[in-house]
């Protein structure tokens, strides 16, 4: 029964996971294998993706480090799976483009080669495990040491054949990288990210950008399945526009992960308020591209006190924003508040208590409640806030105040409204807040 047992696979159904590579690739996959498989073979090389976050944290960093790191593994175990279903017979399947891409973006951070390849080898360890289990669960008992052997092999072939593909992969983009006018551009960058002292005219002149100006930074990231358009084009464009709105002097993009770049905009700084303010009631919308924006800041200090807010600001984007836009001077509080995730949720738990489940009717009664409190207990101003009548404020603030632990009078107002601001900053209550 060489492989006919894979068919019977299936997905715990209490941990859902959400698919990153291409549609049409899913679908082939799912045509081969079928429904049940694919969506085990997701679930796997998601568990694999924490573990190698956990065990080798480099390979994470950014909601978009760790995206890419999932399509890696998505992609490997899915081709994993192809070559159980068959046999030696045919030949072990080429990594997909989405694994090889990855590695290549591995090289540019400058993850070292081993632990690129201690992660592939924590991610082939975990899949035999699941591998063997399922043996365990669907091969007749007389059938399981062969089956088990078969998989050893090529498990074994497997391994072999794609660390070597890898490690070339890797080994090649690490030289066109090194050798390039961008790596020595991004490494000025990383000088300054890293709160060490540059000298300002050399990377002036390196990075074609005026340090000593005031910044505004943003990470833009996007998919490669929302326009026709590839992704860095449209991502280019966007901050092109952006900083046309923000009329900065000066504009420096470089690509930071899969599908994101990090973009600094040299803005005059008694005015760079007044023109963030015009860019976020700009429409219309860059389709396919999501922006978060740092805090104005002057001088290369300035440069990563805004880029580390940009990143914040992705942070809570990433799981709590509609907008395409979220600026780091509507999140600070949550920001401050959810660095320590675990911590943010259980005091979000105790404050509001039932206020903090999940549903689209609970979080109308959070907002409303957030902006009642942020507007000084107004009915009047909150309704024109949140355009709705003054009753409807009304009878959802007193709504929500019956779901709470104990009465509003009772609960210090301060924590009542940052355990507000922290559910606001995630779109299902407290859980998504990371």
């Amino acid at each position: 029964m060489t492989g006919q047992w894979l068919q019977w696979l299936r997905p715990d159904p209490g941990r859902p996971t959400e698919p990153v590579l291409p549609p049409a690739d899913l679908a082939a996959a799912r045509t081969e294998l079928g429904e049940g498989p694919v969506e085990w073979a997701l679930q796997r090389a998601d568990a694999i993706a924490e573990e190698v976050l956990s065990k080798v944290p480099e390979h994470g960093g950014s909601p978009a480090a760790a995206t890419t790191l999932r399509r890696v593994t998505q992609s490997a175990v899915l081709t994993g799976l192809h070559l159980m279903a068959s046999d030696f017979s045919r030949p072990v399947p080429a990594l997909a483009e989405e694994a090889l891409e990855g590695c290549r973006e591995f090289a540019r951070r400058g993850i070292p080669l081993e632990l690129v390849l201690r992660g592939v080898r924590l991610g082939h360890a975990q899949l035999a495990h699941g591998l063997a289990v399922g043996v365990e669960e669907h091969v007749p008992a007389d059938q399981r040491l062969t089956e088990l052997r078969r998989i050893d092999d090529l498990m074994f072939t497997y391994v072999d054949a794609h660390s070597s593909v890898m490690a070339e992969e890797y080994i090649a983009e690490r030289d066109r990288w090194r050798g390039s006018d961008e790596a020595a551009r991004r490494a000025v960058i990383d000088e300054v990210l890293a709160g060490r002292p540059v000298d300002q005219e050399a990377a002036a002149l390196r990075l074609r950008y005026d340090l000593s100006r005031t910044h505004v930074a943003a990470v833009l990231w996007g998919d490669d399945t929302a326009g026709s358009a590839p992704a860095a084009e449209r991502l280019h464009h966007a901050a092109s526009t952006m900083a046309r709105t923000l009329e900065a002097a000066r504009t420096l993009i470089i690509p930071a992960h899969d599908n994101s770049v990090w973009a600094w905009f040299a803005v005059t700084g008694e005015n760079a308020k007044d023109h963030i303010r015009h860019l976020r009631n700009s429409p219309p919308e860059p389709a396919g591209v999501r922006a978060a924006l740092g805090p104005p800041a002057p001088g290369p200090h300035g440069m990563r006190r805004s880029h580390l807010g940009a990143l914040q600001a992705q942070r809570l984007a990433w799981h709590g924003s509609d907008s395409w836009l979220c600026d780091y001077r509507d999140i600070r509080l949550a920001a401050l508040v959810t660095a320590d995730s675990e911590h943010a949720r259980w005091f979000v738990q105790e404050v509001l208590g039932p206020l903090a489940s999940e549903g689209a009717r609970l979080r109308e009664l959070r907002e409303t409640l957030r902006i009642y409190l942020a507007e000084e207990r107004s009915p009047r101003t909150a309704a024109e806030r949140l355009h709705v009548a003054r009753n409807t404020v009304t009878y959802r603030v007193k709504r929500a105040e019956e779901l709470l632990p104990v009465t509003t009078s009772a609960v210090s107002s301060l924590e009542l409204r940052v355990a507000l601001e922290i559910a606001a900053a995630s779109p299902t209550g407290t859980t998504a807040v990371r």
